[in-house]
């Protein structure tokens, strides 16, 4: 980080600081004026700063709107603005800007497009300005922020004045005049069009390192003729004339742009030398052409002006700006040069030496014998400036025969200035300030006759009197007008007034209000003799802060005094110091203690929080001592010192010898608990200061009594605990061997015995056994889960082998009893479920639960396996639930993911030792619903509602939180079994998908148009509004409906028996491909979410003596009907809902999948898809997704793309209500982007 200028160098850590936590909001600027908006924690309130910079960006001016400022003018949000200002860079902001392709590019337009009335309002958030029919210029916002800025920078511009704006601060009044009058400059007029505001906008972008991509056209002859600037934000376009080329060029070093630019001005300079006579640089060059040097830029470059154009390449500089570096260096001055080009001084100055650190300049005053006062400059010794050609320039002084020295504190333009006697007296009235700051030059206000004086008792009450002085006492004096000077005392007023006295001799300061009265009364009190003294005591404070015996945190402040005061009576009021017989001297602002802690302070237990959180940081800095127990410890690793499985407690128990390791050694678990316990907020110990307010600490919280041993700080936890305590706060083993093997068993699903699955029929693949022994884990360990391999993976045969495992294992113990196992799944698959276990586990017997027939006494009765629907289970839970199971499934769990549901209710009712869930999709909506379904499967293991919500949800879905989003993975992963398919089945034959394109036919795009025209625009505003929820359900109704149309208007009118009256586009190819595919003697199966759309094709297909079978909501015979189209030569076609056939069958019998309309739910295509790519596919499987041409339907997959990232990156992906996840943001872009149909 740059260093600050010295004033207020001390303020550099605390600046620092407000940057890091992002505390300065806004900054402004015209010119070196600037405005900084800054938001300070510690006060709790904005800031103001303004600061003028002199051309050596230094600061001119400043004040800010804290109270530290109005007492001492300076303060860490001056230093924060400055360093704001100047960004790590080396010239500061204004000029950064000066320089930059956005001030050049906005400047040229300014002359083009002088106001926003001229552009064309090409789009809702785009604007162009044209000539001759050719676009030169565009903007277009690209987020609604942008949008919002966009428009008021164009079209709600304030009105500004010399009291609202800061653009007037740099101007002379002549020039406010002329603007004032509509006759100023382009410069001046720039400063206040909306071109100079956008021009800092971009600047701004750049310097947040927002990304941006720069890209060019070019014309014929090779060269750019139009730049494209495209921020995430903003997009922006300009036009490039050639002969603004040469201006652009040198801006175009400022980005990152693809055509680079090799100036090399410095390349053609050999040296600079320093003609001291004249006090002048002078410049000499080399000699070399770049084109003889370089033959492939005169072979295939592009001459622009002093440019060489490389196509692919950029910019090469042929010839330097001599008239340009003679000016910079002959004309100007010392110390422009010094400012503006004092790299090239650094590199190329071969005569004279350069000292960059900086000196103060000091001053030597004396009479000479005419009685002139002499004011000679110097830098170490009085006459080390004496030199010939010795000299001042500004910020810099020139040594003759020693180079040049930076310097601080000039007041005076030459090194010697001579005051004569004649003007003497006006010297000293309009100096006295300075003049009493030099020994032996003071002013007095008073006459030479009268004297303030001060006492100081002891106290610490400041008194003062006047002092009455005879003439005869006085040395040799002598007179300068309303002066009297006495040598060695200084200058005295001649006239004696009351107003002479600016101190009231016979007031009285109490000790307290000392500092105060100082600071308000400075001035005044420099005419006392030996009020101030030059030198402070301190050579530095500091403070110890400590824990009590009584557990209170003290701080004592420490005063340490340069050695020489160490006998002498030195004391301390606020931020000043008293030495007796010497005076006052005001402390440096770096030897200040924070206002609270200059005397002792105690703090109690309710205190700590504050003190440790807020007020700890601020002291850190001057503590010399810190107790060990209030400094948090480096590390904190949770760590395992023993790891034994509780076979007393029965399966799935284990002791553990637990401690919280830092670097400074183990604290045990009992501590946090006694802690917790008494509702402390912090442990302090020892070992460090923790917050026990972490949330990794909450497991903690909720141990009763009986869970720990005080003596040996022996834990016993769970399984399901032990393995959630690994995930929040992973595990070190530092014991036995044993001990590490156990975890990484817990934590790797290892089993020393493998699952026995006599008994059932046909054989597991590789990834299915893989599958049956994370579940047998699970089983053993007492725990439960979610399966949720990819459609087609046979997570039904993975929940029988399951059955098998647990039935061998009963009969190996011998078990009086047998186990029983429950399958709870969609009434449309119990079908599935029965025809499965009776294939490939004969032995069972399986009572089946559903329907009208069913028999309650049935339950009574001996069965292996009870199947039953999810409607079935939330009707009579009352009666089920007492029923105890081995193992319960729950086939496509997802249906129960609501958790204000009857039925989620409902099988939180389910007894059994295993949950297993089943499911495609173990996440469809929010990562709301995933906790749902785990507190299916395992009760209690995920956090409560609102602490998963402030833990997980909200950092994961608005912040995308990696940190959250990876410590859920953890979270869930012993849990959770994922496979997809295109990474297990290797030996499944391909998928290939296509979008298939259709344009709506003209009577489609007249009732598009028509229903898009009736609906949008309401439905806009009330968006654009801002104001109250997002009407979802009428954007899903226009949605709906523009799809249905571009389904067929007969679906969208409700008319399929009509449906030869209107033409469709998208039935066009539909029925284009069915013929397609039916002559080349594969199966076909289409899905339409619409009822109204599957009649239409129902009936196509009777009508042309198509065999087809189907499946609806309303279907009862399913078993039947898929019966026919696998097992039927003559049933070429399947067609159904996606709700109602997309999950639980199977229809390998056919090789083409057709979805008529896409659903808004990528994974359900994708779940309906593998209704056909699944296991028993023999062949390729084409899928084709039809979507129609320049509407909506284009669109919509891009944004449920962006949405389904966050899911699937969790665990799985998105949901049904698809729509309701997107932000009042996209919906408004989506709707906006719904356009008539060029058809018309």
């Amino acid at each position: 980080m740059m260093k600050l200028p010295q004033s207020i160098q001390h303020f550099q850590t605390d600046a620092a600081l407000l940057l890091k936590k992002g505390e300065v909001l806004a900054i402004e600027f015209s010119g070196p004026t600037y405005q900084i908006h800054i938001k300070d924690p510690a006060i709790k309130e904005s800031i103001w700063v303004f600061m003028q910079l002199n051309n050596r960006g230094l600061i001119k001016d400043s004040f800010c709107s804290c109270e530290h400022y109005e007492d001492h003018l300076s303060c860490e949000h001056i230093a924060a603005a400055y360093l704001t200002i100047f960004n790590n860079h080396s010239q500061p902001l204004h000029i950064r800007y000066e320089q930059s392709i956005w001030k050049v590019l906005t400047f040229l337009y300014s002359q083009i497009v002088a106001e926003p009335d001229l552009l064309q309002k090409k789009q809702k958030n785009k604007f162009v300005f044209s000539q001759n029919e050719q676009q030169i210029f565009s903007i277009e916002a690209l987020t609604a922020d942008s949008n919002k800025q966009l428009k008021e920078l164009l079209f709600t511009r304030p009105f500004e004045t010399e009291e609202t704006s800061i653009k007037f601060s740099n101007l002379t009044p002549d020039q406010i005049k002329l603007w004032k009058k509509g006759k100023a400059t382009d410069d001046i007029k720039y400063i206040f069009s909306f071109w100079n505001d956008l021009g800092k906008w971009l600047q701004f972008l750049q310097e947040k390192h927002y990304p941006y991509v720069i890209t060019f056209d070019y014309s014929s002859t090779g060269i750019p003729n139009f730049i494209h600037i495209d921020f995430e934000q903003i997009k922006l376009g300009f036009s490039l004339k050639e002969q603004d080329l040469p201006e652009i060029i040198p801006a175009l070093a400022t980005i990152n742009s693809p055509l680079k630019v090799y100036d090399g001005e410095e390349n053609f300079i050999k040296d600079i030398v320093f003609d001291e006579q004249i006090g002048h640089f002078h410049i000499n060059f080399k000699t070399e052409d770049l084109l003889e040097q370089k033959p492939e830029l005169k072979q295939k470059g592009i001459i622009v002006d002093r440019w060489v154009f490389m196509p692919n390449d950029g910019f090469y500089l042929k010839e330097p700006n001599k008239k340009y570096f003679e000016k910079i260096l002959d004309q100007e001055s010392v110390s422009n040069v010094f400012s503006n080009n004092f790299s090239l001084l650094k590199r190329f100055l071969i005569n004279e030496t350069i000292h960059y650190e900086s000196h103060p300049l000091q001053y030597h005053l004396f009479f000479d014998s005419n009685w002139n006062l002499r004011i000679k400059a110097y830098l170490e010794t009085p006459d080390d400036l004496q030199g010939k050609y010795s000299k001042l320039y500004d910020a810099w002084a020139y040594k003759e025969n020693d180079g040049f020295y930076k310097i601080e504190g000039s007041l005076f333009p030459d090194v010697e200035t001579i005051i004569s006697k004649n003007q003497v007296s006006e010297f000293v009235t309009q100096n006295r300030t300075w003049l009493s700051h030099i020994e032996g030059f003071q002013t007095h206000l008073a006459n030479i006759e009268s004297q303030l004086n001060y006492k100081l008792s002891k106290k610490g009450v400041l008194t003062f009197t006047k002092k009455i002085v005879k003439r005869n006492a006085i040395g040799h004096a002598k007179e300068f007008g309303s002066w009297i000077y006495v040598k060695g005392q200084g200058f005295y007023s001649k006239i004696s007034t009351p107003s002479a006295y600016p101190i009231n001799p016979d007031i009285s300061i109490p000790a307290e209000q000392i500092s105060v009265f100082i600071k308000m009364n400075k001035e005044e009190l420099r005419i006392i003799p030996q009020f101030f003294t030059k030198k402070c005591p301190l050579e530095k404070v500091g403070v110890v802060i400590t824990l009590s015996k009584k557990n209170l945190i003290t701080v004592e402040p420490e005063f340490i005094f340069f050695p020489e005061y160490g006998y002498k009576n030195v004391r301390i009021f606020d931020d000043y110091t008293y030495i007796e017989n010497e005076g006052f001297c005001e402390i440096p602002y770096e030897l200040r203690l924070p206002e609270n802690y200059r005397t002792s302070q105690e703090i109690k237990a309710e205190g700590f929080q504050n003190f440790l959180q807020f007020e700890l940081d601020k002291l850190r800095k001057f503590a010399t001592r810190i107790d060990p127990k209030l400094e948090a410890p480096e590390f904190l690793l949770l760590v395992a010192e023993k790891i034994v499985k509780d076979e007393e407690a029965g399966k799935g128990w284990y002791n553990l010898q637990l401690y919280y390791q830092t670097e400074r050694g183990k604290i045990p678990i009992i501590e946090f608990w006694t802690s917790l316990k008494q509702k402390q907020k912090f442990l302090l110990s020892k070992y460090g200061c923790i917050d026990l307010r972490n949330k990794r600490f909450d497991w903690i919280k909720v141990l009763g009594k009986n869970r720990l041993n005080k003596d040996t700080n022996i834990l016993s936890l769970t399984t399901l605990e032990l393995i959630r305590l690994n995930a929040f706060d992973e595990i070190e083993v530092q014991s036995s061997e044993l001990a590490p093997n156990l975890l990484k068993e817990l934590t790797e699903f290892k089993m020393p015995k493998e699952a026995n699955i006599d008994g059932l029929q046909g054989q597991l693949r590789s990834y299915q056994n893989v599958g049956l022994q994370w579940l047998w884990f699970l089983y053993q360990h007492g725990l439960s889960g979610l399966l949720c391999d990819d459609m087609g993976l046979g997570k039904t045969h993975q929940s029988m082998a399951l059955f098998a495992a647990v039935i061998n294992e009963f009969k190996e113990k011998k078990s009086e009893k047998t186990p029983r196992f429950l399958v709870i799944c969609p009434t449309s698959v119990i079908y599935h479920w029965q025809e499965k276990i009776k294939k490939f586990f004969p032995n069972l017997h399986v009572l089946v639960y559903h329907g009208n027939q069913r028999d309650q006494e049935e339950l009574e009765k001996p069965y292996d396996v009870l199947l039953t629907s999810y409607g079935i289970w939330r009707m009579e839970v009352d009666r089920l639930s007492p029923i105890t199971f081995e193992v319960a499934v729950f086939d496509e769990i997802q249906i129960a993911k609501n958790h204000n549901s009857r039925l989620h209710s409902a099988l939180l009712n389910v007894e059994a030792q295993m949950c297993l869930g089943l499911t495609g999709t173990p996440i469809e909506n929010r990562l709301r619903e995933l906790k749902s379904l785990f507190d299916i499967v395992l009760p209690m293991y995920m956090p409560s509602d609102s602490d998963y919500k402030d833990f997980f949800v909200k950092p994961i879905e608005r912040s995308h939180d990696e940190g959250k989003q990876n410590l859920l993975k953890r979270f869930i992963k012993p849990f959770v079994l994922r496979r997809k398919k295109e990474d297990v089945l290797l030996d499944l034959p391909e998928k290939t998908e296509e979008i298939s394109y259709c344009d709506l036919t003209h009577s489609q795009a007249v009732l598009y148009a028509e229903v898009l025209s009736q609906s949008k625009e309401q439905v806009m505003r009330q968006v654009e509004a801002g104001e109250g929820p997002i009407p979802y359900i009428h954007i899903f109704a226009i949605l709906s409906a523009l799809k249905q149309i571009c389904n067929h208007p007969a679906s969208y009118l409700k008319q399929p028996e009509a449906y030869k009256s209107y033409t469709s586009g998208k039935w066009e190819l539909f029925t284009e491909l069915l013929s397609e595919a039916r002559d080349s003697g594969q199966k076909v199966v289409v899905f339409s979410q619409y009822i109204a759309m599957l009649k239409i094709i129902e009936l196509y297909l009777q009508e042309h003596g198509i065999g087809y079978a189907i499946i609806k909501g309303s279907t009862t015979n399913r078993a039947e009907q898929l019966e026919r189209f696998n097992h039927d030569p003559s049933c070429e076609v399947f067609i159904g809902s996606l709700q109602a056939s997309g999950l639980g069958v199977d229809l390998t019998a056919a090789s083409i999948v057709i979805h008529y309309d896409r659903w808004w739910n990528a994974a359900r295509e994708n779940q309906a898809t593998d209704r056909v790519h699944r296991i028993g596919q023999t062949r390729g499987v084409q899928v084709f997704k039809l979507v129609t041409k320049g509407t909506f339907e284009e669109k919509i997959d891009a944004m449920i793309s962006r949405k389904k990232q966050l899911m699937e990156e969790t665990v799985s992906v998105d949901d049904k209500e698809i729509i309701k996840m997107f932000n009042r943001e996209e919906i408004m872009d989506l709707l906006k982007n719904i356009e008539i149909p060029e058809t018309l």
